[in-house]
């Protein structure tokens, strides 16, 4: 391994904050089959068996982290949330936080295309390394790393809004724990009727009380929804 490679590896580690034992699973995580196609006299391995197995311990990674998390979610919830969190574009846009395709050997014609700012190069790249990860250390600090990796996405609000109907979940919660519904009441709208927003108040008994924002009714009362919700299952028991 020449020295600019071994460099350019080095930073990788640097950004990921983490050191492999073995550098050559980590260069092999970074090295795409058009280069091993163009060079075979290197004796290279592309990225694809790496890729296949990062794949997988992704996708456990992130149900753990998940189900860890959201307790209170079922399982087509956080099947959503794995979805949404390990598609190609959040990938992607994390193999280039990492600086991962100024890294990656392409073949001439893979680099001439642009291959290295391709989101499926990318995010093929950042499963290979998670699987480099896993075989240089075992999953438990693989979980570790993506845990701090993932964790933008994993205290997204809009993510949780977007895969879990808080206001079915606080309805069904309130009936079975306080044997009533919660009531909703508009108390504010401010700005012209284009662009208004919304206030509302999501009341549950006399205790509970929560207030919601929104361009519409609809998504304060979401809000709102979600605001009890969360603070009603996450109350610590005496």
């Amino acid at each position: 391994m020449d020295k600019d490679r071994l460099e350019r590896l080095t930073a990788v580690q640097e950004k990921l904050r983490y050191h492999f034992r073995d550098v050559d699973l980590l260069s092999t995580a970074l090295t795409h089959r058009s280069y091993t196609h163009e060079n075979p006299q290197t004796g290279a391995n592309d990225n694809e068996r790496l890729e296949f197995l990062g794949d997988a311990v992704l996708g456990l990674c992130i149900s753990d982290l998940l189900m860890k998390k959201n307790p209170g979610f079922d399982e087509g919830t956080l099947s959503k949330m794995r979805s949404l969190m390990v598609n190609e574009k959040p990938l992607a846009d994390l193999a280039g936080k990492l600086a991962l395709g100024e890294c990656l050997l392409l073949g001439h014609g893979e680099e001439l295309s642009g291959g290295r700012s391709k989101e499926s190069l990318l995010a093929n790249a950042l499963e290979a390394l998670i699987a480099a990860i896993y075989l240089d250390s075992g999953f438990g600090k693989t979980k570790i790393i993506l845990n701090r990796l993932m964790k933008p996405l994993l205290s997204d609000e809009t993510l949780n809004a977007q895969c879990f109907d808080y206001k079915t979940a606080l309805q069904e919660l309130c009936q079975k724990k306080y044997k009533s519904a919660p009531l909703y009441t508009l108390l504010d709208s401010r700005g012209p009727d284009h662009d208004k927003t919304f206030e509302i108040e999501v009341a549950i008994g006399s205790d509970i009380r929560q207030t919601g924002r929104g361009k519409s009714k609809k998504d304060a009362q979401k809000q709102a929804a979600q605001k009890a919700w969360e603070s009603i299952h996450h109350a610590k028991t005496p």
